[in-house]
Protein backbone atom coordinates (compact mmCIF):
# COMPACT_ATOMS: atom_id res chain seq x y z
CA UNK A 1 0.00 0.00 0.00
CA UNK A 2 2.96 2.48 0.92
CA UNK A 3 4.24 1.60 -2.31
CA UNK A 4 1.25 2.50 -4.55
CA UNK A 5 1.32 5.92 -2.32
CA UNK A 6 4.17 6.49 -3.62
CA UNK A 7 4.26 5.71 -6.86
CA UNK A 8 0.62 8.08 -6.86
CA UNK A 9 2.91 11.00 -6.10
CA UNK A 10 6.28 10.50 -7.70
CA UNK A 11 3.74 10.07 -10.94
CA UNK A 12 1.86 13.23 -10.40
CA UNK A 13 5.39 15.13 -10.02
CA UNK A 14 5.98 13.57 -13.42
CA UNK A 15 2.66 14.60 -14.18
CA UNK A 16 3.01 18.11 -13.16
CA UNK A 17 6.44 18.90 -14.11
CA UNK A 18 6.32 17.29 -17.68
CA UNK A 19 3.66 19.71 -18.55
CA UNK A 20 5.15 22.74 -17.49
CA UNK A 21 8.36 21.74 -19.97
CA UNK A 22 5.76 20.20 -22.55
CA UNK A 23 4.22 24.22 -22.63
CA UNK A 24 7.56 25.75 -22.60
CA UNK A 25 9.05 23.66 -25.02
CA UNK A 26 5.85 23.90 -27.46
CA UNK A 27 5.97 27.93 -26.55
CA UNK A 28 9.62 27.95 -27.96
CA UNK A 29 9.03 25.43 -30.96
CA UNK A 30 6.36 27.67 -31.96
CA UNK A 31 7.97 30.84 -31.95
CA UNK A 32 10.55 29.26 -33.66
CA UNK A 33 8.19 28.78 -36.55
CA UNK A 34 6.71 32.13 -36.32
CA UNK A 35 3.44 31.95 -34.87
CA UNK A 36 2.17 34.69 -33.73
CA UNK A 37 2.27 34.98 -29.57
CA UNK A 38 -1.47 35.36 -28.82
CA UNK A 39 -2.30 32.27 -30.84
CA UNK A 40 0.54 30.62 -29.03
CA UNK A 41 -0.73 31.91 -25.25
CA UNK A 42 -4.35 31.34 -26.34
CA UNK A 43 -3.75 27.50 -27.58
CA UNK A 44 -0.89 26.30 -25.19
CA UNK A 45 -2.44 28.57 -22.01
CA UNK A 46 -5.58 25.68 -22.66
CA UNK A 47 -2.81 22.98 -22.90
CA UNK A 48 -1.11 24.13 -19.82
CA UNK A 49 -4.42 24.34 -17.90
CA UNK A 50 -5.95 20.99 -18.70
CA UNK A 51 -3.17 18.92 -19.63
CA UNK A 52 -2.58 16.75 -16.09
CA UNK A 53 -6.54 16.41 -15.78
CA UNK A 54 -6.79 15.52 -19.59
CA UNK A 55 -3.73 13.11 -19.88
CA UNK A 56 -5.17 11.07 -16.59
CA UNK A 57 -8.80 11.05 -17.65
CA UNK A 58 -7.36 10.52 -21.47
CA UNK A 59 -5.55 6.97 -19.87
CA UNK A 60 -8.27 6.15 -17.44
CA UNK A 61 -10.59 5.83 -20.43
CA UNK A 62 -8.82 4.01 -22.67
CA UNK A 63 -8.29 1.32 -19.82
CA UNK A 64 -12.24 1.48 -19.39
CA UNK A 65 -11.56 3.47 -15.65
CA UNK A 66 -14.91 5.72 -16.50
CA UNK A 67 -15.07 6.26 -12.38
CA UNK A 68 -11.54 7.63 -12.51
CA UNK A 69 -12.04 9.68 -15.91
CA UNK A 70 -14.91 11.36 -14.72
CA UNK A 71 -14.29 11.43 -11.26
CA UNK A 72 -11.21 13.28 -12.29
CA UNK A 73 -12.83 16.01 -14.42
CA UNK A 74 -15.70 16.48 -12.11
CA UNK A 75 -13.93 16.86 -8.93
CA UNK A 76 -11.54 18.88 -10.37
CA UNK A 77 -13.85 21.33 -11.09
CA UNK A 78 -15.71 20.96 -7.61
CA UNK A 79 -12.07 21.60 -6.12
CA UNK A 80 -11.17 24.21 -7.91
CA UNK A 81 -14.11 26.37 -6.68
CA UNK A 82 -15.37 24.96 -3.37
CA UNK A 83 -11.62 24.23 -2.36
CA UNK A 84 -9.26 26.76 -3.95
CA UNK A 85 -11.17 29.78 -3.95
CA UNK A 86 -12.49 28.69 -1.03
CA UNK A 87 -8.74 29.09 0.54
CA UNK A 88 -7.59 32.10 -1.63
CA UNK A 89 -10.49 33.94 -0.49
CA UNK A 90 -10.38 33.22 2.88
CA UNK A 91 -6.83 34.60 2.91
CA UNK A 92 -7.95 37.90 1.14
CA UNK A 93 -11.43 38.70 -0.29
CA UNK A 94 -11.20 38.60 -4.17
CA UNK A 95 -12.15 42.10 -5.81
CA UNK A 96 -12.76 41.20 -9.29
CA UNK A 97 -13.85 42.96 -12.48
CA UNK A 98 -17.59 42.71 -14.03
CA UNK A 99 -16.43 40.76 -16.46
CA UNK A 100 -15.72 37.79 -14.13
CA UNK A 101 -19.42 36.66 -13.36
CA UNK A 102 -20.18 36.83 -17.43
CA UNK A 103 -17.29 34.31 -17.43
CA UNK A 104 -18.50 32.32 -14.23
CA UNK A 105 -22.17 32.20 -15.93
CA UNK A 106 -20.52 30.62 -19.02
CA UNK A 107 -19.09 28.04 -17.29
CA UNK A 108 -22.26 27.34 -15.02
CA UNK A 109 -23.73 26.80 -18.30
CA UNK A 110 -21.81 24.56 -19.75
CA UNK A 111 -21.92 22.78 -16.89
CA UNK A 112 -25.14 22.42 -16.93
CA UNK A 113 -25.13 21.06 -20.18
CA UNK A 114 -22.69 18.45 -19.61
CA UNK A 115 -25.18 17.21 -16.77
CA UNK A 116 -27.73 17.19 -19.08
CA UNK A 117 -25.76 14.88 -21.42
CA UNK A 118 -25.44 12.04 -18.29
CA UNK A 119 -29.10 11.68 -18.47
CA UNK A 120 -28.77 8.31 -19.75
CA UNK A 121 -25.59 7.45 -17.32
CA UNK A 122 -23.47 7.69 -20.35
CA UNK A 123 -21.44 10.09 -22.74
CA UNK A 124 -21.21 8.90 -25.85
CA UNK A 125 -18.65 9.95 -28.22
CA UNK A 126 -20.61 12.47 -30.33
CA UNK A 127 -21.78 14.33 -27.20
CA UNK A 128 -17.99 13.97 -26.30
CA UNK A 129 -17.34 15.74 -30.04
CA UNK A 130 -20.04 18.50 -28.92
CA UNK A 131 -18.09 19.54 -25.61
CA UNK A 132 -15.38 19.75 -27.82
CA UNK A 133 -16.67 21.90 -30.52
CA UNK A 134 -18.34 24.28 -27.76
CA UNK A 135 -14.68 25.16 -26.46
CA UNK A 136 -13.24 25.37 -29.97
CA UNK A 137 -15.92 28.10 -30.22
CA UNK A 138 -15.07 29.75 -26.95
CA UNK A 139 -11.34 29.57 -28.41
CA UNK A 140 -12.58 31.61 -31.70
CA UNK A 141 -15.25 33.95 -29.54
CA UNK A 142 -11.74 34.99 -27.36
CA UNK A 143 -9.79 35.43 -30.66
CA UNK A 144 -12.68 37.61 -32.51
CA UNK A 145 -12.75 39.63 -29.17
CA UNK A 146 -9.10 39.57 -29.08
CA UNK A 147 -9.20 39.53 -25.26
CA UNK A 148 -5.96 39.64 -23.97
CA UNK A 149 -4.26 36.60 -22.35
CA UNK A 150 -1.06 36.62 -20.52
CA UNK A 151 1.67 35.69 -23.03
CA UNK A 152 3.98 32.92 -22.02
CA UNK A 153 7.45 34.13 -20.77
CA UNK A 154 10.18 32.74 -22.95
CA UNK A 155 11.89 34.52 -25.73
CA UNK A 156 12.49 32.88 -29.43
CA UNK A 157 13.67 29.64 -29.68
CA UNK A 158 17.37 29.39 -31.03
CA UNK A 159 17.74 25.81 -31.47
CA UNK A 160 14.29 24.45 -32.94
CA UNK A 161 15.40 20.72 -33.31
CA UNK A 162 16.67 20.74 -29.35
CA UNK A 163 12.76 22.02 -28.44
CA UNK A 164 11.07 19.35 -30.59
CA UNK A 165 13.35 16.57 -28.56
CA UNK A 166 12.34 17.97 -25.30
CA UNK A 167 8.61 18.32 -26.48
CA UNK A 168 8.40 15.17 -27.22
CA UNK A 169 10.59 13.56 -23.99
CA UNK A 170 8.37 15.69 -22.02
CA UNK A 171 5.03 14.71 -23.38
CA UNK A 172 6.27 11.25 -22.94
CA UNK A 173 7.04 12.14 -19.20
CA UNK A 174 3.50 13.28 -18.73
CA UNK A 175 2.08 10.10 -20.08
CA UNK A 176 4.20 7.86 -17.99
CA UNK A 177 3.52 10.15 -15.27
CA UNK A 178 -0.59 9.57 -16.36
CA UNK A 179 -0.46 6.14 -16.50
CA UNK A 180 1.65 5.72 -12.67
CA UNK A 181 -1.23 8.41 -11.34
CA UNK A 182 -4.46 5.90 -12.88
CA UNK A 183 -2.79 2.88 -11.87
CA UNK A 184 -1.53 3.59 -8.60
CA UNK A 185 -5.05 4.83 -7.65
CA UNK A 186 -7.04 1.98 -8.86
CA UNK A 187 -4.56 -0.33 -6.87
CA UNK A 188 -5.51 1.79 -3.76
CA UNK A 189 -9.10 1.86 -4.29
CA UNK A 190 -9.12 -1.97 -4.37
CA UNK A 191 -6.85 -2.47 -1.65
CA UNK A 192 -9.01 -0.14 0.55
CA UNK A 193 -12.33 -1.76 -1.13
CA UNK A 194 -13.12 2.18 -2.22
CA UNK A 195 -15.09 2.44 -5.67
CA UNK A 196 -12.65 3.99 -8.28
CA UNK A 197 -15.12 6.63 -8.83
CA UNK A 198 -14.18 8.11 -5.14
CA UNK A 199 -10.68 7.98 -5.53
CA UNK A 200 -11.22 9.76 -9.12
CA UNK A 201 -12.97 12.56 -7.16
CA UNK A 202 -10.53 12.90 -4.02
CA UNK A 203 -7.16 11.65 -4.53
CA UNK A 204 -6.88 12.23 -8.10
CA UNK A 205 -8.86 15.38 -8.76
CA UNK A 206 -6.97 17.18 -5.92
CA UNK A 207 -3.84 16.27 -7.19
CA UNK A 208 -3.96 17.24 -10.58
CA UNK A 209 -5.88 20.49 -9.46
CA UNK A 210 -2.41 21.21 -7.79
CA UNK A 211 -0.86 23.93 -10.54
CA UNK A 212 -4.45 25.79 -10.09
CA UNK A 213 -4.16 25.88 -5.98
CA UNK A 214 0.00 27.00 -6.86
CA UNK A 215 -1.26 29.61 -9.19
CA UNK A 216 -4.20 31.07 -7.31
CA UNK A 217 -2.68 31.18 -4.40
CA UNK A 218 -0.11 33.35 -5.83
CA UNK A 219 -2.49 35.48 -7.15
CA UNK A 220 -4.22 35.97 -3.97
CA UNK A 221 -0.62 36.47 -1.88
CA UNK A 222 0.78 38.86 -4.93
CA UNK A 223 -2.88 40.66 -4.99
CA UNK A 224 -3.80 39.98 -8.03
CA UNK A 225 -7.39 38.49 -7.75
CA UNK A 226 -8.16 38.47 -11.42
CA UNK A 227 -5.80 36.16 -11.78
CA UNK A 228 -6.81 33.94 -9.12
CA UNK A 229 -10.47 33.96 -10.13
CA UNK A 230 -9.83 33.40 -13.91
CA UNK A 231 -7.34 30.92 -13.52
CA UNK A 232 -10.00 28.65 -11.79
CA UNK A 233 -12.92 29.68 -14.32
CA UNK A 234 -10.92 29.19 -16.96
CA UNK A 235 -9.86 25.84 -15.76
CA UNK A 236 -13.15 24.97 -15.05
CA UNK A 237 -14.30 25.63 -18.61
CA UNK A 238 -11.33 23.62 -19.45
CA UNK A 239 -12.20 20.30 -17.48
CA UNK A 240 -15.79 20.06 -18.47
CA UNK A 241 -15.54 20.75 -22.21
CA UNK A 242 -12.30 19.53 -22.68
CA UNK A 243 -11.38 16.80 -19.97
CA UNK A 244 -14.75 14.88 -20.32
CA UNK A 245 -14.74 15.74 -24.28
CA UNK A 246 -11.44 14.24 -24.96
CA UNK A 247 -11.99 10.89 -22.17
CA UNK A 248 -15.23 10.38 -23.61
CA UNK A 249 -14.00 10.54 -27.52
CA UNK A 250 -11.70 8.02 -26.93
CA UNK A 251 -14.22 5.45 -25.52
CA UNK A 252 -17.91 6.25 -24.23
CA UNK A 253 -18.25 6.97 -20.51
CA UNK A 254 -20.34 4.87 -18.27
CA UNK A 255 -21.61 7.86 -15.28
CA UNK A 256 -21.35 6.18 -12.10
CA UNK A 257 -25.25 7.32 -9.88
CA UNK A 258 -23.74 9.12 -7.53
CA UNK A 259 -21.68 11.64 -9.62
CA UNK A 260 -25.33 12.59 -11.64
CA UNK A 261 -27.04 12.55 -8.24
CA UNK A 262 -25.04 13.90 -5.97
CA UNK A 263 -21.52 15.66 -7.24
CA UNK A 264 -22.01 17.02 -10.22
CA UNK A 265 -25.49 19.19 -8.41
CA UNK A 266 -22.89 20.37 -5.75
CA UNK A 267 -20.71 21.23 -8.59
CA UNK A 268 -23.19 23.21 -10.05
CA UNK A 269 -23.96 24.52 -6.49
CA UNK A 270 -20.90 25.92 -5.60
CA UNK A 271 -20.90 27.57 -9.13
CA UNK A 272 -24.09 29.03 -8.63
CA UNK A 273 -23.32 30.42 -5.27
CA UNK A 274 -19.91 32.18 -7.59
CA UNK A 275 -21.50 33.38 -10.44
CA UNK A 276 -24.49 34.66 -7.79
CA UNK A 277 -21.81 36.41 -5.61
CA UNK A 278 -19.42 37.84 -8.92
CA UNK A 279 -22.82 39.26 -10.28
CA UNK A 280 -23.81 41.37 -6.87
CA UNK A 281 -20.31 42.12 -5.44
CA UNK A 282 -17.67 41.47 -8.11
CA UNK A 283 -16.04 39.58 -5.42
CA UNK A 284 -15.69 36.96 -3.04
CA UNK A 285 -16.14 37.87 0.54
CA UNK A 286 -14.91 35.67 3.54
CA UNK A 287 -18.35 35.00 4.19
CA UNK A 288 -18.54 33.30 0.57
CA UNK A 289 -15.34 31.56 1.56
CA UNK A 290 -16.53 29.55 4.75
CA UNK A 291 -19.63 28.43 2.88
CA UNK A 292 -17.30 27.26 -0.45
CA UNK A 293 -15.03 25.38 2.28
CA UNK A 294 -18.18 24.29 4.47
CA UNK A 295 -19.59 22.34 1.09
CA UNK A 296 -16.45 20.97 0.17
CA UNK A 297 -15.76 19.33 3.88
CA UNK A 298 -19.56 17.71 3.48
CA UNK A 299 -18.76 16.12 0.10
CA UNK A 300 -15.67 14.44 1.10
CA UNK A 301 -17.26 13.69 4.50
CA UNK A 302 -19.83 11.92 2.14
CA UNK A 303 -17.59 9.76 0.29
CA UNK A 304 -15.65 8.32 3.08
Amino acid sequence: MVQEFIIFIVGLVLLIKGSDEFVEAGSRVAKGFGVSEFLIALILASIATTLPEVTVSAIAAFEGNSGIALGNAVGSALANIALILGISAMIMPLKVDEIAWRNSLFMLLVTFYAWFLMRDMIISRFEGFTLILIYLGFLYYLYRKHIAIESIEGGRSRNVKKDVVILFLSGAVVVVGARMVVTSAVTIARALGIPEVVIGLTLVSIGTSLPELANSLAATLKKIPNISVGNIVGANILDILMVIGIASMIRPITVDTSIFSFTMPLTLLVMGILTLSLRMTNKISRTTSAILLAIYAYFLYSQF
